[in-house]
C-alpha cells in the first residue's frame, strides 16, 4: 500500500518508491565510475549495491560517522556507496550533511564546520523553552518534543527547521548516497518483539513507512490524518529538528532518558518529576480511578514548589486539583475547554517562578497570563506523557485502511515512533529489503558496550524471518573487550557483511579500549574540540586500516 496526501493507491508489495528508483538509478553512474577507477571489473548490470550502516550511539556516533565518511572520501570509497543508512546518533550526522545538495563533494569543509559547531559550550535555554512550549500547542505533543528541545538541541547547538522531503535535491542527482533513516513502532515492539519485521519504520526523502508490511506514505504526508486510505486532514510535515529527536530518542536506553529528563528538571521543578517517574512505574497496573487519584496527588506535589505565592494563589491551586484530575483534563490539555483553562492559569505566575536557568531566573514571572498558561500547559502535558511514557505520537496513515498485512495497526489512530536502537542498534533490516539488492554491507558500529550485539541480533532477526544473511560464528565474535578492527561474514546467496567496531585493537592500545568507551559515553552531550578530533581520528583509522580489505571484498562479489 502506498498513500499520498489526499489519495490512495495500491502498488506492488515491498516495491521501492519511484523517487528512490530514480535517485539510485542516477547514482549508478557515479558508483560505476568509482569502482572502475579502483580496478573493480564490472559494468552497470554487474556492479554491486553497497550500503554503509552507521549505528546508534548518541553524539559519539554522530562524530564517528562523520569521520568515517570523510575518510571514505579520502580513500575514494564514498562514491562507491549506493545507500547510507543510520540509527539514532548516526541520523544526526546524516540529516546535517544532507542539508547540502553536494555534501559528498565538500565533506572536508563540512567536517571543520561541524567540529566547531559541536564544540560550542553554550546553548540558549530560553530558546529550548520556546521550542517545547510551541510544541505543546500540538495535540500530538509527546516526550519526543521535550527530548528534541532539551537534549538534541543542546547537543547539536541548533534546531533544524527544514523538512525531510526537501532532501530529494540532495539525493536525486546521484552526487550522494541515497539516505535511509530508521525508527521502530513502540507498540509493535512491545507486543511482538525485536525480531518482528513489522516493527521497523523507515524514512526516506520520498516515502516513509513499514517495509516489513509493504505499507508506505509520501514523506510529505506523514503525520497527516488518514482514514480508510484517504487523507482527512492535511498537516504540515514534521521538521528535521523534531525527527532528530525521534530518531535519537534513546541514546542508551529509556531508563537513561528518564534519568536525564528528571535530572534536567530537578533544579527547575524539584521533586515533581520524581513523582512523575513514580506514577509512571505503576501506571499500567492502575484502574482509571486510581490513575486520576495518582495524578491528583502529583498535582498536589506541584503545590510545594510554589515560591512566594500568596494565599489566594494557594487556594486557586487547591480548587483546580479537582479540575486537573478529572476526565476533562485532557480537553484542557488540548485547548478545548477554555473556561476551565482560564480558571487554571490564575495560580501560574507564582508557579512559573520556580523555573531557573544556570545564570538566574527565567523571565516567566514577567510574562503575560497567556504565556504563563502556555508554560503550565506544557508542564501538565509533560506530566501526562511521563506517566504514560508517550514518545513519537504520529497519526497512523493505516487507520481503517483494511490492509490485510497490517491488521494489528489499522484500528489505531496513532502510532508511536521511537529510536530503532531499542530493537537493533544498526538498521540491517532496512538495507536487507530484497528490492534494494544490497550485496555488500559496510557496518560501522559505534555502540557502547558489546560491539557485536548488532550483528548477533541481526543474525537472529534474519533466521527468524528467513532473510538471507551470512552465518555469524559465536567464536569469532566472543572477545567483546578486545575486538579486532574488521570482521568479514560471507555466505552463499547472502550479502557480504564487513563489521567495524569503533574502538578496537588496531586503533587503540589493548588496555585502553574500555577507557575510550567510558570517555566517549553515549549520554555525553558535548565534547571539547580536542576530544572531537580524537574521536574523528579513531573513526578514520577504521577506514584507512581496512581500505584494501574493502576493495578485495568488492572484487570478490
Amino acid at each position: 500500500l502506498y498513500l499520498e496526501s489526499g489519495t490512495s493507491k495500491l502498488s506492488k508489495l515491498h516495491e521501492l518508491s519511484a523517487g528512490e528508483k530514480e535517485a539510485t538509478g542516477t547514482r549508478k553512474g557515479k558508483v560505476l565510475k568509482c569502482l572502475q577507477s579502483q580496478g573493480v571489473a564490472c559494468d552497470e548490470k554487474t556492479m554491486p549495491n553497497i550500503a554503509v550502516l552507521g549505528s546508534g550511539g548518541g553524539l559519539r556516533a554522530m562524530i564517528a560517522l562523520l569521520g568515517t565518511l570523510v575518510e571514505m572520501k579520502k580513500q575514494r570509497l564514498l562514491d562507491a556507496a549506493m545507500y547510507l543508512c543510520g540509527v539514532s546518533g548516526s541520523t544526526w550526522c546524516m540529516s546535517t550533511l544532507y542539508h547540502e545538495k553536494d555534501w559528498a563533494e565538500k565533506i572536508e569543509d563540512l567536517e571543520r564546520r561541524l567540529r566547531d559547531q559541536l564544540s560550542e559550550t553554550s546553548c540558549d535555554i530560553i530558546e529550548e523553552f520556546n521550542l517545547v512550549i510551541q510544541a505543546a500547542e500540538d495535540e500530538l505533543f509527546s516526550l519526543t518534543d521535550v527530548w528534541d528541545a532539551f537534549f538534541v538541541y543542546s547537543v547539536l547547538k541548533l534546531h533544524d527547521w527544514t523538512k525531510l522531503s526537501e532532501q530529494t535535491d540532495a539525493s536525486k542527482k546521484g552526487t550522494n548516497p541515497y539516505p535511509i533513516y530508521a525508527a521502530i513502532e513502540y507498540s509493535k515492539l512491545s507486543k511482538e518483539g525485536k525480531t518482528n519485521p513489522g516493527t521497523w519504520f523507515e524514512f526516506t526523502p520520498h516515502e516513509s513507512g513499514f517495509p516489513g508490511l509493504g505499507a508506505f506514505v509520501s514523506t510529505k504526508a506523514l503525520g497527516s490524518k488518514f482514514q480508510g486510505g484517504t487523507s482527512t486532514e492535511q498537516r504540515e510535515e514534521r521538521h528535521i529538528g523534531y525527527l532528530q529527536g525521534l530518531w535519537g530518542s534513546a541514546p542508551g536506553s529509556m531508563k537513561e532518558n528518564i534519568r536525564f529528563l528528571i535530572g534536567f528538571f530537578c533544579e527547575k521543578s524539584k521533586i515533581s518529576f520524581l513523582k512523575c517517574s513514580e506514577v509512571h512505574v505503576a501506571w499500567s497496573s492502575k484502574t482509571w480511578e486510581e490513575r486520576k487519584a495518582a495524578f491528583a496527588e502529583l498535582i498536589m506535589v506541584f503545590k510545594t514548589e510554589l515560591q512566594d505565592a500568596g494565599a489566594k494563589n494557594q487556594m486557586c491551586l487547591k480548587q483546580n486539583v479537582l479540575v486537573l484530575s478529572s476526565t476533562s483534563f485532557l480537553l484542557i490539555l488540548r485547548g478545548k475547554n477554555k473556561k476551565k483553562a482560564r480558571r487554571v492559569h490564575r495560580f501560574l505566575p507564582a508557579f512559573c517562578l520556580n523555573w531557573r536557568s544556570p545564570s538566574g531566573r527565567l523571565p516567566f514571572a514577567l510574562a503575560s497570563p497567556g504565556f504563563a498558561w502556555s508554560v503550565a500547559k506544557l508542564l501538565w502535558k509533560m506530566a501526562v506523557c511521563l506517566c504514560t511514557w508517550t514518545w513519537g505520537s504520529t497519526h497512523n496513515f493505516l487507520y481503517q485502511s483494511g490492509v490485510a498485512q497490517a491488521t494489528c495497526l489499522t484500528n489505531k489512530e496513532l502510532i508511536y515512533l521511537i529510536d530503532a536502537g531499542l530493537a537493533i542498534n544498526s538498521a540491517y533490516p532496512l538495507v536487507l529489503r530484497s528490492a534494494r539488492n544490497v550485496k555488500l554491507i559496510l557496518s560501522f558500529d559505534f555502540s557502547s558496550g558489546d560491539p557485536f550485539e548488532t550483528i548477533r541480533s541481526t543474525s537472529e532477526y534474519c533466521q527468524t524471518n528467513q532473510i538471507p544473511f551470512p552465518l555469524v560464528d559465536p567464536q569469532v565474535i566472543k572477545d567483546k573487550d578486545k575486538p579486532s578492527g574488521c570482521y568479514i561474514f560471507k555466505g552463499k546467496d547472502t550479502p557480504t557483511v564487513m563489521h567495524f567496531p569503533l574502538f578496537n585493537m588496531e586503533n587503540c592500545p589493548a588496555n585502553e579500549i574500555q577507557l575510550f568507551r567510558s570517555k566517549f559515553a553515549t549520554i555525553n552531550m558535548s565534547y571539547t574540540k580536542k576530544d572531537i578530533e580524537e574521536l574523528l581520528t579513531k573513526a578514520k583509522k577504521n577506514v584507512s586500516n581496512n581500505q584494501e580489505k574493502i576493495l578485495k571484498e568488492i572484487n570478490e562479489i
